[in-house]
């Protein structure tokens, strides 16, 4: 009840020094209300106790304080996702479900175009290929400077710290990251190396050493209205104990026709590196995955979903990496006005030697048994420039590996809602 209270003085403050001042600093609200109602099953499991219908919300706002071009501060609160019925019964109050979810100061030094930001903040790695990085696309603490070099070469330097916890002994340490980025801009063509280096103090959990990674975005235009992009990244941890070490790829690229007034086609490729049969004893085959990477690519296994419920998505790429998919999308398909659809066919199949599954190995990481066919239908329909209402439909259907002993189950959902963006 003390952080509703908090949060419902601190909107108060906030609308009563925009209606009744013209302080130091201008006030700029922004945010997306999303309500979602979801039929599915994303459990691959029929016959799970599950139920297949329920209702979510999730209210995000964005509050701007801007002293002037050069210097802002930024509050980010977001209240859900909540589920009707369950975080939000009946007499209950929501202060539970109120969380802050970025803030921080955003400034440039004064007389330059350098950026600075720190505070709590999303920062995402440079990607071409799908939603977000899959390897860093997260809020978190950090301090990061950007700006140009020349006409065509820009820079990002950040430090973020990924996280702080008790260790042997009790004492608690910490695993930090700096990362690296060089955008190069010419005409038609876009290329932006970067790396992210993790370091853990001598006491952190996991014997973890170092991990790091390095990679390259890639986009090309000048053959308009064809637009092909790519990502390439390669990953690796150092570990006190050989076998929790892994090393590895990802790389996906896609070519898309933007030639159309109807539709823009896509087709589209991923890879990541698996893990051999030996992985239990001399390490993995696949990129480090700490967590705080957020890519999708379709609606529905990987994520990608507008929605926010927990039948939504499977968000396999939440835990593992070791699979590769090639597929088509129809995206923006549109003949009436406010009405547009996507069409996604992927197939998904694993790069993990099978002798690392069987029974009860969590079905998001794939062997080189494992596959899956994804169909997506989703459509959105502006009702208000500020208001959207969507339906998607999703279906999966697996062929497991024989060592896991389980059914073919499929997953599907049905999901519609409105979001309120302003």
């Amino acid at each position: 009840m003390k952080r509703l209270v908090l949060l419902t003085m601190l909107c108060a403050f906030v609308l009563g020094m925009a209606a009744t001042t013209a302080s130091a600093a201008d006030i700029k609200a922004t945010g997306s209300y999303v309500f979602e109602a979801v039929w599915g099953d994303n459990s691959f499991d029929d016959d799970d106790q599950d139920s297949d219908f329920d209702v979510y919300q999730r209210l995000r706002t964005k509050f701007e304080f801007i002293a002037n071009e050069n210097l802002k501060g930024v509050l980010y609160t977001e209240v859900g996702t909540s589920t009707w019925g369950e975080t939000m019964r009946v007499g209950d109050d929501i202060d539970d479900v109120v969380t802050i979810k970025a803030g921080y100061i955003d400034f440039n030094w004064p007389g330059t175009q350098q950026n600075i930001k720190v505070g709590h903040l999303n920062i995402d790695l440079p990607n071409a290929i799908g939603d977000g990085s899959i390897i860093l696309s997260d809020e978190l603490p950090t301090a990061v400077i950007s700006g140009p070099i020349t006409d065509n070469v820009a820079y990002l330097f950040g430090w973020h710290r990924l996280d702080k916890s008790g260790a042997q002994n009790s004492t608690a340490d910490e695993l930090d990251a700096v990362s690296l980025a060089l955008p190069l801009t010419f005409d038609g063509i876009s290329v932006t190396p970067y790396t992210l280096i993790g370091y853990a103090g001598d006491n952190y959990d996991n014997d973890l050493n170092n991990v790091w990674w390095a990679g390259a975005s890639f986009e090309m235009t000048m053959f308009d209205p064809f637009v092909f992009k790519a990502d390439l990244a390669y990953g690796a941890s150092d570990n006190e104990a050989e076998a929790n070490e892994t090393d590895g790829w990802y790389f996906a690229a896609a070519a898309e026709y933007k030639g159309l007034d109807f539709m823009t086609p896509e087709l589209f490729f991923a890879y990541t590196s698996g893990d051999d049969e030996d992985a239990a004893t001399d390490g993995g085959g696949s990129m480090p995955n700490i967590g705080v990477g957020d890519w999708a690519l379709g609606s529905f296994w990987f994520g990608g979903d507008w929605g926010v419920g927990a039948q939504s998505s499977v968000d396999a790429d939440a835990d593992y990496f070791g699979f590769w998919t090639l597929g088509v999308s129809l995206k923006d398909i549109s003949f009436f006005e406010g009405l547009t659809h996507t069409v996604n066919v992927m197939y998904i199949q694993g790069t993990n030697d099978d002798e690392n599954v069987g029974v009860g190995t969590d079905l998001t990481y794939l062997s080189d048994d494992d596959s899956l066919w994804e169909l997506d239908l989703n459509s959105q329909y502006s009702i208000y420039d500020e208001l959207t209402a969507y339906v998607e439909l999703g279906w999966i259907a697996p062929d497991w590996a024989d060592e896991r002993n389980i059914n073919d189950d499929e997953a599907w959902k049905v999901s519609t809602g409105l979001n309120y963006e302003f």
